[in-house]
């Protein structure tokens, strides 16, 4: 028998042994769950090397007592992180410290180690598709510090802090470097001291010295092991180092919704540590940072000399032991429905939630809403019983653009009484009263009506539409995190660079009925040797007749995303929008180069309606017919009444700039 099949043999008997003691571990039907040996090692072939049966950290054998739920916020501070389908829907708005502040997408280094962290951490389970992740509801907030190997500490330690403010109850930062400096430890020491959780590597030069920042006291060092329980060559050691987690060879998401294996794997090993103190923290939200910490070690399989050592540290993580381990809760808020942050104005707005009796009964009738919409005390109501420990929860009407601040609280009959948020009443959700709709999307799939504009003689590089090639200044790949291929860039090829111009790409006409809109887009530009140029983006409210400049871009480190509110330019008025992109090369001494992908445009309103008066689906002469009624001035009933629907520009009052505002959507209807 090969040493292979023995191993393979080895494992089924270890896990029918697991079965006959009466352990029922979950197995995810993830067709690449087979290859990921850090969660479940039956001594399958890795790399070409068999592993050891049980070299891992128990993942199926956790999974059968707890699979998490969404009240656990990840951040993963490094290099941003893709909207893998694994887990684009439960991955936030993040940020970045270098670059563009508002885009956090994976800057794509070879390893894209930002995003294979957060598929290690919250891919989705048992959907037939890709890996598992080892918390499936947690939610992951991206955090981009670095754009290039760097030095510079400071937008780590930045980002660190920014991801704590936001609320992040564990910050994993799948960084290393050789020393620390000031920054950086008293960002650490601030999460710290704000009860989050920081996870880091151990490093992965095979140093006998402890990188930064897990180096530093208070954060959760982290080495590599292989499939046979061994140290990962690579994996710096030193008296720091807190636990052991796989990270050799371990597949995960990449960019562009693909999977890859990374061999060298310190910040697999840090990404997986994450993952298991969230479903800890999932588990039992009660418990601090210090508590998960200590769970995590004291629950860890020894490995390497008897006791903590400092290739091992107390030993590699077993997630089963952890939560066989971690005290169970009296109750558990459990997020059946994601929380709103936004809510329709005027109307109530309801969302499921689950109490999980876990330790203790719930008391009959405990469950209620505490909420408030002005600063002062909180209104409370039952929450509604829907069985099985589902309860509806209705926050109540909100006037357009106020906020309601609210939380959730019940007690056990053990007189235990537990809130969501774990702080309230000093801590509570919030959601604020607006409305979204999409006014235009388009990803570049098809021809929608754009325009190419060229100026100047002799110019070449024009905009157009295709699948690109790739060259040392255009992108090789689109921006949309599905099946599309489509952008726009100036000019295919080496040869068709911007000479001359300006070129300008401009937007089909977009009508806009409403106060105020976001435009999104992605963008690329890289402007290379003597005499650098710009990418300018422009706004026109009067179809194109004057314009206003919205952003100057020097240049992009690959796709970038970037967003704007109509609102941030109140000087520009109309209703005929179109979005223009230019550049140019006058002096022809640069190698110059533009794409554009994934450009949307979305309502922000607060009308209901939007002048569907009678509610039948159709704007249309029934409704008109109601507009002179709703003109009576401010007795007219603005909410209950429906005059809400005729609100175009949004200021609670229908008047003859709403009655225009009409006009125009009767006339695009």
């Amino acid at each position: 028998m090969s040493p292979n099949h023995w191993a393979l043999g080895l494992g089924f008997l270890m896990f029918l042994a697991g079965l006959a003691t009466g352990d029922d571990p979950f197995i995810p039907d993830d067709p690449h769950f087979v290859d990921q040996w850090g969660l479940h090692n039956v001594g399958q072939v890795i790399g070409e090397s068999a592993g050891t049966p049980g070299a891992d950290v128990k993942a199926p054998a956790a999974w059968a007592i707890h699979r998490g739920t969404s009240s656990v916020l990840v951040a993963i501070v490094g290099t941003g992180v893709d909207p893998h389908p694994e887990f684009a829907d439960r991955l936030l708005e993040g940020c970045a410290t270098v670059g563009d502040p508002y885009d956090s997408l994976d800057v794509g280094f070879p390893d894209s180690f930002g995003t294979h962290v957060a598929g290690i951490i919250g891919a989705a389970m048992d959907n037939g598709d890709g890996i598992a992740g080892l918390h499936e509801a947690v939610r992951l907030l991206p955090v981009r510090v670095i754009e290039e190997i760097s030095p510079d500490q400071r937008p780590v330690a930045e980002g660190i802090t920014w991801a704590v403010d936001q609320g992040a109850d564990i910050v994993v930062v799948p960084l290393h470097y050789g020393d620390g400096s000031p920054e950086l430890a008293a960002a650490v020491a601030y999460a710290v001291a704000q009860d989050v959780l920081v996870v880091a590597p151990s490093g992965k030069t095979g140093e006998d010295s402890v990188a930064y920042p897990a180096a530093f006291d208070g954060c959760l060092a982290v080495a590599a092991t292989t499939n046979c329980d061994e140290r990962a060559s690579f994996s710096n050691h030193g008296p720091e180092v807190d636990l052991a987690a796989p990270g050799w060879n371990i597949i995960s998401t990449g960019r562009n919704g693909g999977y890859f294996n990374l061999e060298i794997g310190s910040r697999s090993a840090a990404g997986l540590a994450a993952g298991v103190a969230a479903l800890v923290l999932s588990y039992n939200p009660q418990l601090s940072p210090i508590e998960i910490g200590e769970i995590l070690r004291s629950s860890a399989d020894d490995l390497g000399e008897p006791g903590r050592d400092e290739s091992f540290g107390h030993g590699r993580i077993n997630t089963q032991r952890a939560l066989e381990s971690a005290p169970a809760p009296a109750l558990r808020f459990e997020r059946v429905d994601p929380l709103p942050t936004e809510i329709r104005p005027g109307t109530p707005t309801s969302f499921v939630i689950r109490i999980a009796s876990v330790a203790e009964t719930l008391e009959p009738d405990s469950a209620a809403l505490y909420h408030r919409s002005t600063p002062g005390p909180f209104s409370s109501c039952p929450l509604a019983p829907l069985g099985n420990e589902l309860f509806s929860v209705e926050l109540p009407a909100t006037p357009c653009e106020e906020t309601v601040e609210f939380y959730l609280e019940a007690a056990g009959a053990g007189a235990t009484v537990v809130r969501d948020p774990l702080n309230a009443p000093a801590g509570w959700h919030t959601a604020t009263a607006i409305i979204r709709e999409p006014l235009f999307d388009d990803d570049f799939e098809a021809d929608q009506g754009w325009t190419v504009i060229v100026e100047g003689d002799g110019t070449q590089g024009a905009w157009e539409r295709v699948v690109p090639v790739g060259t040392i200044a255009q992108p090789g790949f689109d921006r949309s995190p599905d099946a599309g291929t489509y952008c726009f860039v100036t000019g295919q090829g080496e040869t068709e660079d911007v000479d001359v111009g300006p070129v300008r790409l401009m937007s089909p006409l977009i009508p806009i009925a409403f106060r105020d809109a976001q435009i999104s887009y992605a963008r690329w530009f890289c402007s290379l040797y003597l005499d650098p140029d710009q990418l300018i983006v422009e706004l026109s409210r009067n179809n194109g007749e004057s314009w206003v400049v919205v952003e100057t871009v020097a240049a992009t480190d690959g796709w970038e995303q970037h967003s704007f509110r109509l609102s941030d330019y109140p000087v520009v008025t109309g209703s005929e929008l179109r979005v223009r992109f230019s550049t140019a090369d006058e002096d022809n001494h640069s190698l110059t180069e533009a794409a554009i992908d994934e450009f949307h445009v979305e309502a922000i309103r607060c009308g209901g309606l939007d002048g569907d008066f009678d509610g039948d689906g159709d704007i249309d002469l029934d409704d008109f017919s109601f507009l002179p009624g709703c003109l009576a001035g401010p007795d007219m009933i603005y909410g209950d009444g429906g005059c809400a629907a005729f609100d175009f520009d949004d200021d609670r009052d229908v008047d003859l700039d709403d009655w225009a505002g009409f006009q125009t959507l009767l006339n695009v209807a």
